[in-house]
């Protein structure tokens, strides 16, 4: 019994250095987590950083993040939160009915329980029609793409704890009543991916993503290049669809069981994939800027601009712009507008519905404008100030509302709009 008894000590202790073996001689390969990166190198010791207690908390963080089988051990436990109790250990990514994966951000978007400030969107409304009113006397028009969402596609799907919840007004409402009150260009796909859901043998999101399939996308691309043509009386590139395949779903359609970081895959749908060819010949190639969010990459990635543009300047998030990016990181500051609006065709203003409170992207809007009533300025924060000032001088009331603050504090009207402005600034941050 005793012999017994040391052999099971004996067993423990080598099983405790198993991990600590693992760490230098890394014996077994370990996949990195999605989203989470450990600290890279041991922190250098400094004096001053010991004294004060910093350095200790550094090293901590470096060997809780670098233990052998560090990432298998979390995908593990991961998986058995998943299966076991049905919940995630993903900050915003939650577990809906036939575990149907969603942002939480995304749910509460659409049930109203977030919602942008409406006077903050009258106001983005004002300066879009004076940017319109420029674009429309250089020749360029202006889209607004509203793309679709998984949670109103699946709002069946929430997870239980949304039930009590009663759907309110939400962002998505207010800015189609805002687009059609100022009769700007605008497709809403949301609401076509509501209206042809039950009419489609195969569904157009994906179960465990949050993006829309690649094959739906390139739908959307093909209804935008139409109302494109019509637009501007032109012949753009046709998409032709012919030949497909049905294989497994890509990795970015799948992108929130990626997140989950689960040691075994969850199942996914099969997709059509098509093998996409274009037909050029005698065509109008338009040139166009594109502002958007991460939606817009399924159409970027199949190479629908790059063969239906003359050019290809994807602005994302007006924080990065592609194709330049990929290779060494360009901004929307560093390009020559000059260039760019030189025989542009169109601007489109890419935003998904339950994401529509980005749709200036810090500041995109004022920035353009500001071009062309000659007072940009390539700084990001100067641009992004002189957005906020411009939605104050067009909106009546809270100019109003902001004179009456100078006339309290007994400083200059133009004073307190620069400052009103800075705070809406690092509001937006």
């Amino acid at each position: 019994m005793d012999k017994i008894k040391k052999y099971c000590f004996i067993f423990l202790i080598l099983v405790l250095f198993i991990p600590i073996i693992q760490r230098f001689i890394k014996f077994h390969k370990s996949e990195p987590l999605e989203g989470l990166n450990a600290p890279v190198h041991f922190p250098t010791f400094h004096y001053k950083d010991w004294k004060e207690g910093t350095y200790q908390n550094l090293v901590e963080n470096y060997v809780a993040g670098n233990f052998g089988f560090r990432n298998s051990l979390v995908r593990a436990i991961n998986n058995i939160d998943y299966w076991i109790f049905k919940t995630s250990n993903t900050d915003e990514v939650v577990i809906g009915k036939d575990r149907h994966l969603f942002f939480d951000y995304n749910i509460e978007r659409y049930l109203g329980i977030k919602k942008q400030n409406e006077n903050e969107i009258d106001s983005l409304f004002v300066i879009t029609d004076s940017l319109i009113t420029n674009l429309n006397e250089h020749g360029v028009e202006f889209i607004f793409v509203i793309t679709p969402s998984s949670a109103f596609y699946y709002n069946d799907k929430f997870p239980k704890q949304y039930d009590s919840y009663k759907p309110r007004p939400n962002d998505y409402e207010y800015y189609v009543k805002k687009l059609e009150e100022y009769n700007i260009n605008y497709i809403d796909f949301n609401k076509w991916f509501l209206d042809i859901k039950d009419t489609v043998s195969i569904d157009l999101f994906p179960k465990n993503g949050t993006h829309y399939t690649y094959f739906s996308a390139v739908w959307v691309a093909d209804s935008l290049l139409k109302y494109m043509e019509n637009l501007k009386d032109i012949d753009i590139p046709d998409i032709i669809t012919d030949d497909y395949v049905i294989d497994s779903m890509r990795p970015n359609e799948h992108d929130l069981e990626n997140i989950l970081n689960l040691s075994s895959p969850l199942d996914n749908e099969k997709m059509i994939y098509y093998n996409l060819k274009f037909e050029t010949a005698g065509k109008d190639k338009p040139k166009v800027l594109t502002v958007g969010d991460s939606f817009y990459w399924t159409i970027l990635n199949q190479l629908i601009p790059l063969n239906c543009f003359s050019n290809v300047e994807y602005w994302f998030y007006n924080i990065q712009v592609f194709p330049e990016s990929f290779t060494n990181e360009k901004h929307p500051g560093e390009v020559d507008l000059d260039s760019l609006f030189n025989n542009l065709d169109f601007i489109v203003v890419y935003s998904s519905s339950t994401l529509l409170h980005n749709y200036d992207y810090t500041g995109f809007i004022g920035q353009i404008l500001n071009y062309f009533t000659d007072d940009y300025t390539v700084t990001k924060e100067n641009s992004g100030i002189q957005y906020w000032i411009n939605a104050i001088k067009n909106n009546p009331e809270w100019l109003n509302a902001i004179e009456k603050k100078a006339l309290n504090h007994n400083i200059p009207v133009e004073t307190q709009i620069r400052r009103e402005a800075e705070w809406m600034l690092k509001q937006q941050q």
